[in-house]
């Protein structure tokens, strides 16, 4: 009774030792594989420390160069320009932002947009539309424009022309509330222009480069997800800035050098910049610290186990020889 318990129990030892040295590999092959992550973050930590950044300079600091930036976002941005609000937006309207293909990067609002005035066959699967007519424009900025931004109007200010708007306004008296005055008709007109035509100054080249050369919302997740995939892309020169001539074609010799030349944009390494990665580095440092060691803990409670059990094996096999031995005559 006494062999085949201590059998059994050498067997059942024997199983566990193969399972320990099994989880003992397995942990030690994910220590190698940390020992590389941490050769890789820190390859990519001095490499981001030496990279460039595309910015802007506003508000009297550098701000991170962006979509809404360089293109705006749709109906927001209509809103802004509309008031007079220019200092979030880029200096020069025609500079507009495309991929390598010369495909202009548009926003999902524009591509809406789109698809209502050219027909929902306008763009593919894959977000990448084709040229249009110029003649679409002014329907399409009036879409973005709002309420006081009709196609009319629109193309009134593209051919040069001044809006016509007035209302009648009454003199009231403050105190009592009753109009003491008669009825006068007020000119608005260089109001409504000049608001409509900040919208079409801002909206015009970035749609008739659209109309000339295509447009694509392709890279729209990425940029969501990645507030450094525009600057970044810029960079690398999977995204350009073209300067939209009066045709809507792009002019010639217009790389990034020349946009950081005119003063349009920067191309950097600062401080904050640094602070930034270094505080991403010290963050990834740490949980892959944290990752190794827990696979420490283990491996040293899997090691103390595995050396325990192979002295109790050790154990039952002495014993298995001491209980065999008054069996040898038979032998």
């Amino acid at each position: 009774m006494g062999l085949s318990i201590d059998n059994i129990r050498l067997l059942t030892l024997t199983q566990r030792k193969a399972d320990l040295e099994y989880n003992i590999a397995i942990d030690s092959m994910e220590k190698m594989a940390i020992t590389r992550e941490q050769s890789e973050l820190s390859s990519e930590y001095y490499s981001r420390l030496q990279s460039k950044n595309i910015a802007y300079y506003a508000n009297g600091k550098y701000n991170q160069m962006s979509y809404s930036y360089l293109m705006g976002t749709g109906f927001t941005t209509a809103m802004d320009i509309a008031a007079g609000e220019t200092t979030m937006y880029k200096k020069d309207n025609s500079m507009v932002l495309t991929d390598a293909f010369g495909r202009v990067v548009m926003s999902d609002a524009y591509a809406n947009v789109l698809r209502k005035v050219l027909g929902t066959s306008c763009v593919d699967a894959n977000g990448r539309g084709g040229t249009f007519s110029v003649d679409k424009i002014p329907a399409i900025i009036a879409e973005l424009g709002g309420a006081n931004c009709t196609e009319e109007k629109v193309k009134e200010i593209i051919d040069g022309g001044k809006l016509q708007y007035g209302y009648n306004v009454s003199t009231v008296n403050t105190l009592s509330g009753e109009t003491t005055g008669t009825n006068k008709e007020h000119d608005a007109s260089d109001t409504l222009t000049s608001m409509v035509e900040r919208i079409v100054n801002f909206f015009y080249p970035i749609f008739q480069a659209a109309a000339a050369n295509g447009w694509t919302t392709e890279y729209n997740q990425d940029m969501q997800t990645n507030t450094n995939y525009v600057s970044d892309a810029l960079v690398t020169g999977s995204f350009q800035l073209a300067q939209v001539n009066c045709e809507g074609n792009y002019e010639p010799d217009t790389s990034l050098t020349y946009f950081v030349t005119s003063g349009l944009v920067l191309e950097r390494t600062d401080s904050d910049v640094r602070e930034q990665v270094t505080a991403w580095y010290n963050a990834r440092k740490e949980e892959i610290s944290f990752k190794e060691s827990m696979i420490d803990i283990e491996l040293q409670d899997l090691s103390t186990e595995l050396e325990a059990t192979k002295t109790e094996m050790e154990s039952i096999k002495s014993q298995l020889e001491d209980d065999m031995k008054p069996f040898e005559w038979c032998t």
